[in-house]
């Protein structure tokens, strides 16, 4: 059990869309030396710390751990369990769909936990003053104020607007001065649209990997927190850090320089446009250097996107149809979770179950169960999709591939 458990970055970005969408207060609390608390279950001891001695040579005594420690491979998960119980006993109940966030029925106020780092949400300033009082008696803990800055992530908040607004312009510029591209020149796509990236070859130079693989880590995280515009990229460079070549590091760089051009954008929540969701679900055909397709998918509430993926797929699809089917299983299994998450937090938009897709064969494909000369090897799994469009839990719709969203998940 030495894992700590984080709440997921897509959960955050849907609790700062309702923030928006319903006004909500967002305030950040930050426990001081969190590990220090937890009570440890197992037996461990440690060697008496220099300048600190009792009893004689002989005895040469050693301390046992009462508490877990810093650097101690639980801490983390005995930290987590510590803070769990504490938050359940004040009326605060976990959520099956992301552990670690939190709600109280009661009051209305949500925590989401960065194992130390605690976001709160509430209604008004009262209730969570209160939560702070309840908090302070139980830890040290340093009030940070309104949510300003967290995880690298600045959140930029215009009341009267009713908009939130995400970026990491101060983690883009550190990463573009780390590998010295601040003063390169922009690109206007994150990766070149004629870029076909392949495994290396016997003759082709190859990269320093350790270079190589921190710098896609690092384009990773920004791609992770608020930037899907560079999904497909990270999903294209990441597949080569074994072995890359300096054409797969002029890739990396490319990125690189398309951050530089667009250094402050971000993802910006507009609370005017209410609890709308929007799904859109796309796939590239053939695209990879195995002729797999690449799925990709994104969700939108007020407007910013939520939850988004560009991901490579397990097999090779025989037609686009099929690619597109493939992907929409990908969307589905993302919505059933982004349904459950709102349900738990008290927002219910079962009925906002519309997925966009740009390939009429497979729309027809889910609504139909024909059995079809083409599509009879298709893998059980993806009728899964046809099961939840027989029962209502998914719509489908067709949007031509100019409005598709998605687009620039699965394509350079």
């Amino acid at each position: 059990d030495t894992y700590a458990p984080v709440v997921k970055l897509a959960s955050i970005r849907i609790l700062l869309a309702i923030a928006a969408i319903y006004g909500l207060e967002i305030h950040q609390m930050d426990v001081v030396t969190a590990f220090l608390a937890g009570d440890l279950e197992e037996e461990i001891y440690m060697e008496q710390p220099e300048g600190f001695k009792v009893g004689t040579k002989e005895e040469d005594l050693v301390c046992r751990l009462r508490k877990s420690l810093y650097g101690l491979k639980q801490a983390p998960r005995v930290w987590n369990r510590k803070i769990r119980d504490f938050l359940k006993s004040i009326g605060f109940d976990q959520l099956y769909s992301d552990p670690c966030v939190y709600i109280n029925k009661t009051t209305g106020i949500i925590i989401a936990m960065w194992v130390d780092d605690l976001i709160i949400f509430g209604k008004d300033m009262a209730s969570i003053n209160d939560l702070k009082v309840q908090l302070n008696e139980e830890y040290e803990m340093k009030d940070l104020g309104e949510l300003k800055y967290f995880l690298g992530i600045q959140v930029h908040r215009d009341r009267e607007r009713k908009i939130i607004h995400i970026s990491q312009s101060g983690y883009n510029r550190t990463i573009l001065e780390r590998y010295g591209m601040e003063s390169s020149k922009p690109t206007n796509t994150p990766l070149s649209s004629g870029a076909r990236l392949t495994k290396a070859t016997a003759t082709e130079i190859l990269a320093d990997p350790k270079e190589y693989q921190s710098m896609v880590g690092s384009l990773m995280y920004a791609m992770l927190a608020t930037r899907p515009d560079l999904a497909q990229t990270i999903q294209q460079i990441s597949q080569f850090s074994q072995k890359p070549t300096t054409t797969h590091e002029k890739a990396a760089k490319h990125a690189l320089r398309y951050l530089n051009g667009t250094i402050d954008q971000g993802i910006t929540y507009n609370g005017n446009l209410g609890m709308k969701l929007e799904f859109w679900s796309d796939a590239n055909w053939g695209g990879e250097e195995g002729r797999e397709s690449v799925s990709g998918f994104v969700a939108t509430i007020a407007g910013g996107s939520v939850t988004y993926s560009s991901k490579k797929q397990g097999s090779v699809a025989l037609s686009s149809t099929e690619s597109e089917y493939m992907a929409l299983l990908h969307a589905l299994k993302e919505l059933i979770w982004l349904h459950r998450f709102l349900k738990e937090i008290g927002y219910d938009v079962s009925n906002q179950n519309l997925i966009y897709c740009d390939n009429q064969s497979a729309i027809a494909l889910a609504h139909n169960p024909e059995h079809h000369a083409r599509t009879k090897h298709i893998d059980i799994q993806y009728h899964f999709v046809r099961n939840c469009v027989e029962d209502g839990t998914m719509r489908l719709e067709y949007r031509p591939t100019e409005d598709m969203v998605a687009d620039g998940l699965t394509k350079a």
